[in-house]
């Protein structure tokens, strides 16, 4: 887990934003759930850093849309970065301190929308 999500971050550091605004096709929409606060971005990206997006958090789900997604199995990693970082944040044992998740997809012309719940991860491995 901690691999994917680093990798994640990598990605999403990699692509750099302007591209977020450059897809076209059929949109493919991800409802991210339980967020923690208001404040800070969400982002979410694919495996490969190809498609992603980031949002302005305003309330406890939020969607991100992307366009030109083709037919096909994906990863897709997300995170809420409460701190406007573009980081998602760890602490001193490399363990997310900001809710994240890591979700399997397969899009088709059927399925397009998918619902995706952040989770704290230091929670979830202390219990």
């Amino acid at each position: 887990m901690k691999k994917m999500i680093l990798a994640f971050a990598m990605l999403l550091a990699g692509t750099g934003v302007p591209r977020l605004f450059a897809q076209t096709g059929n949109p493919v929409t991800f409802e991210v759930t339980n967020i923690p606060s208001e404040q800070g971005k969400v982002l979410l990206t694919t495996q490969n850093g190809e498609y992603y997006g980031i949002v302005d958090v305003t309330v406890p789900t939020t969607t991100i849309q992307l366009e030109g997604i083709p037919n096909g199995e994906y990863t897709v990693y997300v995170f809420h970065d409460a701190n406007n970082n573009f980081t998602l944040d760890r602490d001193g044992e490399d363990i997310p301190v900001e809710y994240c998740a890591t979700q399997q997809i397969e899009v088709t012309d059927a399925r397009k929308t998918f619902q995706i719940k952040l989770e704290n991860i230091r929670e979830r491995m202390n219990h």
